[in-house]
């Protein structure tokens, strides 16, 4: 058999990555070559790896690297990678072994990977990553990576849109149908300023249900690199012509992806939540999307209940690996993300909302 070549591609080959690794099983909206530019909002470099048997496309590693604040050691990231088939390990040791050449370039602490493959279909992949020293976390969540634990809808081929509309309950049904009655109409995003006026709805969102939501400039990457080439849509709830919630979604490679969506306590009685939903769940339908998904299965009773009413299925994935390549800072690293994180996070929280409370205060406009 012919040896596994690796390289480098940049922007110029970007159709090229996309058209490939799109065929892949185990492919992941977050595979997509632009999910990249998205992360570079946030500080991540991208290095997109591809590799090649005998002239075939094979595999591929979107590589995510950070530096750290005041220090000259970086992180490494493989978000839902790698894209090869589980098994192959030539692929999966041809890959790794450009992780370990650009760990030295860069002074790198460690790598995580989360591949997008169930938990039940990973014997393969865990043995060879095993042997290069790869470390399987327990944990099923962390504060940077996708969840474990994911909901997804099959929308298979046997399935219609009539299909997954009855198969739902009844009170789920009327309350897709209730919030027309009540004024409610959902729209496409088409704008810019669409996507700023769902934003400005979700960070208040956020910051009245207690997470952290990202930036701006982060929504509008979604916005240019995923809804903008035709890979998503930006589902706004308007009443009476305002913009009252919505919900941006993204898909590559015949799967959907929920990322964020929100609306403000006092509209809940319009039950804008089922609206977009389906309106979500019933456009990846229709554009040929295997699966749907809420990404994690929720964080609160309230959340999961929503997201039960549905039909999902849990799906668990293989999860979090880590390889260390400076295994002392590897420890302190794991130590600040699992112990110090944690404990700090309410805390963290409580300050954003009483920020966002102070800047609300003072921005309200004088009466006259």
């Amino acid at each position: 058999m012919d040896a596994v070549i690796v390289r480098e591609i940049d922007d110029s080959e970007r159709d090229y990555w996309d058209e490939h690794v799109a065929k892949f099983a185990h492919v992941h909206p977050l595979n997509a070559y632009d999910w990249g530019t998205v992360r570079q909002v946030n500080g991540w470099t991208p290095i997109h790896i591809v590799a090649n048997r005998s002239g075939c496309f094979c595999g591929a590693l979107l590589l995510l690297i950070k530096r750290l604040p005041f220090l000259p050691f970086h992180i490494f990231y493989g978000p839902k990678g790698p894209i090869c088939r589980p098994d192959d390990q030539e692929v999966i040791h041809a890959l790794h072994g450009k992780i370990l050449e650009l760990a030295r370039k860069h002074h790198a602490i460690f790598i995580r990977i989360d591949p997008n493959i169930r938990e039940d279909e990973s014997d393969s992949f865990e043995r060879i990553v095993s042997a290069l020293k790869y470390v399987h976390l327990e944990q099923r969540w962390t504060f940077w990576n996708s969840p474990r634990d994911v909901y997804r809808i099959d929308l298979g081929e046997s399935r219609s849109v009539e299909d997954l509309r009855s198969a739902l309950d009844k009170n789920t049904q009327r309350r897709i149908r209730q919030g027309a009655k009540d004024g409610l109409v959902i729209e496409l995003g088409k704008t810019e300023d669409d996507l700023k006026a769902f934003y400005e709805i979700f960070k208040g969102f956020a910051v009245a249900k207690g997470f952290m939501s990202r930036r701006y400039e982060y929504q509008k990457r979604l916005w240019e690199c995923y809804v903008a080439r035709g890979r998503g849509r930006l589902f706004l709830a308007k009443h009476n012509g305002k913009a009252i919630g919505g919900l941006l979604c993204i898909s590559f490679g015949g799967k959907c992806l929920d990322m964020h969506m929100g609306t403000p306590y006092e509209y809940r009685h319009l039950q804008t939540y089922y609206a977009y939903v389906w309106e979500s769940i019933r456009w990846a339908k229709e554009n040929g999307c295997v699966w749907w998904s809420f990404r994690g299965v929720g964080t609160t009773p309230t959340q999961e209940e929503f997201k039960g009413k549905w039909n999902p299925k849990v799906v668990p994935l293989v999860g979090y690996f880590d390889c260390p390549f400076k295994p002392w800072l590897y420890r302190v690293f794991y130590w600040a993300e699992f112990t110090l994180l944690p404990a700090s996070w309410p805390l963290l929280v409580k300050g954003r909302q009483m920020a966002a409370q102070i800047i609300n205060l003072f921005s309200r406009q004088p009466a006259l």
